[in-house]
């Protein structure tokens, strides 16, 4: 099985999709027909389906990286922001949704949601993905993907990144060790736990002491 091969997504038919609800996210009522095995014949079930079109069903995170000085170890800046649906705070990388018109592609994306939310900006940029990925799934049930993104030495911002009305966010800077602590807690949403494993693996490939 190739990791990632559009014809068994394909294999999967969507026989009908109901929109059910809308509000931020849209709750759907879809149908699908399995393919035929030799241990099943195809057959048809009903699925609920979560995601969010008004973004393109998409989303960017990004892992803000300090590299060492020789006043600091290397840092990285998370937040803490209150989780409706844990109804708790809980750490979290910068991250939101695509804006086609505000954002123009994913990197202007995570760009935004670093000013945004970590109040940072510049940097160089590595998409972790690579060009061409559709992104990863953000669970088996929402349509909503993420694109994971590495900031290296972002600067504090010129002018106050502002948050949306909704959003009850701390910002904090912490050691790559504490981080990691943060990471195995539970207390991490899970798009930033991937994120921040795969900023963590390319910082290595390139010599960074993480």
């Amino acid at each position: 099985m190739s990791i990632h091969d559009p014809a068994e997504s394909a294999a999967f038919a969507i026989i009908k999709e109901e929109k059910l609800y809308q509000r931020y996210f849209t709750l759907y009522d879809r149908r699908i027909r399995f393919p035929s095995s030799k241990e099943r014949p195809a057959e048809e079930h009903d699925f609920d389906v979560i995601g969010h079109p008004q973004a393109s069903f998409h989303f960017s995170a990004v892992f803000p990286f300090h590299p060492a000085t020789e006043e600091a170890p290397a840092e990285v800046t998370i937040l803490k922001e209150f989780c409706q649906g844990p109804n708790q705070m809980m750490y979290s990388l910068p991250a939101g949704s695509f804006d086609a018109q505000r954002h123009g592609d994913y990197a202007g994306c995570a760009r935004a949601e670093l000013w945004e939310e970590a109040q940072l900006e510049g940097g160089e940029w590595v998409d972790l993905l690579g060009l061409g990925h559709p992104g990863i799934a953000e669970v088996k049930w929402c349509a909503n993907r993420f694109t994971p993104f590495l900031c290296i030495a972002p600067q504090a911002a010129a002018t106050a990144g502002k948050q949306d009305a909704e959003e009850f966010i701390e910002i904090h800077r912490m050691s790559i060790a504490s981080l990691r602590e943060v990471m195995r807690s539970g207390n991490m949403l899970l798009p930033s736990v991937t994120t921040a494993f795969m900023a963590i693996e390319e910082l290595q490939r390139r010599g960074f002491c993480v």
